[in-house]
């Protein structure tokens, strides 16, 4: 038994497979949440966000999608990369009680000052641009798909470079004056534009980039020349809407405080 997803190069099947690795991890972070949010006043809509971060990073992680992603098809892997770096960490610190959780930020100097330097909108921006290359290089990916420990880090470095550039923009703390609409707009557009390179080079590249795909028992009539193909897609068609989305929320409340 596997306590992560990675590659392990044998023929896949649909044969449920147990990743008790998973399920703590997946566990721990409801607990906190959950520990975070209970007794707070949240809205319904604060609730689903939170009711969704965790369904979506247990889908991500567990089987089937947790080992495709990891051993089998880069498309999945590409669907995983969205998921744990641009859209359950957003929704889990939407989720969060903001008011408390200044609160409680602020009766923890060492802390606070550790949250106003890690995320500080451009060193924030530059962690999570550097995670996005480094990740997607074929020899790191290569060399550490194949272990548990290997594909667990490149998981939780997806997740927690999320987390810290979706906090200025959801969370908020400390509050930056200078930090205006019109420049968190320009920080969401510009920190996240990283993936559409590496989107357009596995789009144009005339061979296989990833030997953990390329050599990977087929799961689909997919070439690894097409599954990587579907991936960049995957990076620019699901990807791009999610930035825009994001971006339009900020402009519109920006414009709807104007009025």
């Amino acid at each position: 038994m596997q306590w992560w997803c990675s590659a392990t190069g044998e023929p896949w099947t649909w044969a449920w497979q147990a990743y008790p690795g998973v399920w703590a991890f997946v566990a721990l972070t409801a607990v906190a949440a959950w520990r975070l949010m209970r007794r707070a006043q949240l809205r319904v809509g604060q609730r689903l966000s939170g009711i969704a971060a965790i369904a979506l990073l247990w889908l991500t992680l567990d089987w089937p999608v947790g080992p495709l992603g990891t051993g089998y098809l880069a498309w999945v892997h590409a669907l995983q990369f969205v998921s744990l770096a641009m859209v359950v960490p957003p929704l889990l610190l939407h989720a969060l009680p903001r008011e408390r959780m200044h609160a409680w930020i602020g009766t923890r100097p060492t802390l606070g000052l550790a949250i106003a330097a890690t995320t500080q909108p451009l060193l924030a921006a530059v962690l999570f641009t550097l995670t996005m290359v480094v990740t997607h290089v074929p020899r790191v990916v290569d060399s550490v798909m194949q272990f548990q420990l290997g594909a667990f880090v490149l998981d939780m470095a997806w997740l927690v470079s999320g987390l810290v550039f979706w906090w200025p923009i959801v969370v908020r703390y400390p509050e930056r004056e200078g930090f205006n609409p019109i420049f968190r707009i320009l920080y969401i557009f510009l920190g996240t534009q990283a993936h559409l390179f590496i989107a357009m080079w596995l789009l144009l590249s005339k061979f296989p980039v990833y030997a953990t795909y390329e050599l990977a028992p087929r799961v689909t009539s997919l070439s690894a020349l097409q599954d990587q193909q579907v991936a960049g897609g995957i990076m620019i068609a699901v990807a791009e809407p999610i930035v825009f989305a994001f971006i339009a929320v900020v402009f519109f409340r920006w414009a709807r405080e104007q009025q």
